[in-house]
């Protein structure tokens, strides 16, 4: 699918300058704990550069103004932008403050061109912001980040060649929260220290291993790098979504008390995400004003929690209070949090836990039920036991799981696994013939033997079913299994496998005849 992404350099140097928090036209730069986050053109020209010490900057330029992050601000001031791109674009997703991502095939066909698009877009965020914008177009998300980075768009087809060459840190793009960011970024030092350095070296390990041992980020890492949508299957509609709404009297009309609406009702939200282990997805922020307008707006929280959602909701409520439109009061608030992805995709865990995909199932399957039945919907579950029949038993799919422990016995003496993929019913009666032309049997010591008392090497080589021969080129066993012998419907069993030019078959004698249990695939 083709994206759009809109990226202005910089910009919590940009939304500082239009809050007046910085002189026009001078040296400034943001910094925090780690050194120095974004820098103007100014800043740049006089030596600071990202990544360096506070001190550092302040030595290369000792008149710049040094500031502190401040992503309330970074929001705020950066609704206006997003208001200017409503205009071109039917619907966007923020990543975050300074970085959008939107489908573009609608807006290209409604423009003319991605170039004329990417003009008209350019203009509309110098009048309102009065700062320069880049904007790129690509299929998947990397690339089209990458592209929005250079002003680029990439044709049909060369998303994939555009992606391959860049550096492995260039994956941590597409985050936007702390968190996500840091446990990615754990991710790609361990890659980094194994001579991984780029994202076609990334690809090349395949999704099986990066699955192994990172869990679901090392799968949307692999995604990424492969020019595909990982983190954007938001675009989608999941299975699970929530909301919470409220309606305020008197209405909502300073900032302090967008912050405390924001926090109780993503409190609320949070809680229900908790209770069913989700976290991350998309947060649509609607809001009706006293004016009648109505605003809406969706930010993109990839593996993040309640204190991102507090965040988000606190930063756009602000925004739209602080508009400069008469009767910009709130009146009503609503949060969804749709398409939401599974918490704990940290990786510390090698396989993660319940998928989205697994979520759909589920309703799926419970929908099922409520049209046809409780019955209608089985599934397998393991039980324990010596043959592939006792191993497995079906239960409902709402009916709670079984809480015995033989499943995690050892079962010495068990039919070898693997285990057939098809178990029969009802067992098919067989005749099992050697190479002598007479039917065998399994002796007391667990032997094969001719029926007729032939003597020599006794090798299965037919199997006869309803006057139909299967030539048997090989075969394993046979495995005696005698259980409960004191119970009289319990009888002694000799298991083989056979194995002939088209099918693999599990096979075994009771009662002085051979039935077929299961098939192999």
């Amino acid at each position: 699918m083709m994206y759009g992404s809109v990226w202005i350099p910089d910009w919590p140097v940009t939304a500082a300058e239009l809050a007046e928090e910085v002189p026009a036209h001078t040296a400034a730069a943001v910094c925090a704990g780690r050194g120095v986050l974004a820098t103007n053109s100014w800043a740049r020209a006089a030596g600071i550069r990202v990544g360096m010490g506070r001190r550092a900057a302040h030595a290369a330029c000792p008149e710049a103004t040094l500031l502190s992050p401040d992503r309330e601000r970074d929001a705020s001031r950066f609704e206006p932008v997003l208001r200017a791109l409503d205009r071109h674009i039917a619907r966007i997703t923020v990543m975050e403050p300074g970085t959008v991502i939107f489908a573009a095939r609608g807006a290209i066909r409604s423009a003319g061109s991605p170039q004329l698009l990417a003009e008209a877009i350019v203009g509309e965020v110098a009048d309102v912001a009065g700062c320069e914008s880049y904007v790129g177009f690509g299929e998947g998300t990397l690339a089209t980040l990458l592209a929005a980075r250079t002003g680029t768009v990439l044709q049909p087809g060369a998303s994939l060649p555009f992606i391959v060459n860049q550096p492995v840190k260039t994956l941590l793009m597409p985050f936007s929260t702390a968190q996500a960011r840091s446990d990615v970024n754990q991710c790609l030092e361990l890659l980094r220290k194994l001579g991984i350095v780029t994202v076609g070296e990334v690809r090349e390990l395949g999704a099986p291993a990066l699955s192994s041992r990172f869990g679901r980020i090392g799968l949307t890492l692999w995604q990424l790098a492969s020019g595909n949508d990982a983190p954007l299957e938001v675009t989608g509609r999941s299975p699970a979504q929530f909301t919470c709404s409220r309606s305020f009297e008197p209405p909502l009309h300073t900032t302090d008390s967008a912050a405390f609406a924001a926090k109780e009702l993503a409190g609320e939200l949070g809680e229900e995400m908790t209770a069913r282990n989700l976290g991350g997805g998309r947060l649509t922020i609607s809001a009706a004003l006293e004016n009648g307008n109505q605003y809406e707006r969706s930010w993109l929280i990839e593996g993040g929690g309640v204190r991102d959602v507090v965040d988000r909701v606190r930063w756009q409520l602000g925004s739209w209070i602080a508009s400069d439109e008469e009767g910009s009061d709130i009146i009503r608030l609503e949060l969804l949090m749709s398409d939401l992805q599974v918490s704990g995709q940290r990786p510390d865990t090698l396989w993660g836990g319940r998928t989205v995909g697994d979520e759909q199932a589920s309703r799926s399957a419970a929908r099922m039920q409520a049209l046809l039945g409780e019955e209608s919907v089985h599934l397998a579950e393991k039980m324990g036991g010596r043959t592939p029949r006792e191993e497995f038993a079906e239960r409902s799919w709402s009916e709670a799981p079984s809480r015995a422990t033989a499943a995690s016995l050892p079962w010495p003496g068990a039919v070898p696994h693997p285990a057939p993929t098809i178990v029969f019913p009802d067992p098919h009666h067989i005749d099992l013939v050697g190479y002598c032309g007479h039917s065998l049997i399994v002796t007391g010591d667990g032997m094969l033997a001719c029926s007729d008392g032939c003597t020599g090497e006794i090798r299965p080589a037919r199997m006869l079913e309803e006057h139909v021969s299967q030539p048997i080129n090989d075969f394993a066993g046979p495995w005696i299994i005698e259980q409960r012998w004191w119970d009289p419907g319990r009888s002694r069993r000799a298991y083989l496998q056979t194995v002939s030019e088209s099918v693999a078959a599990l096979i075994y004698r009771e009662d002085e005849a051979w039935y077929v249990e299961g098939l192999y695939a």
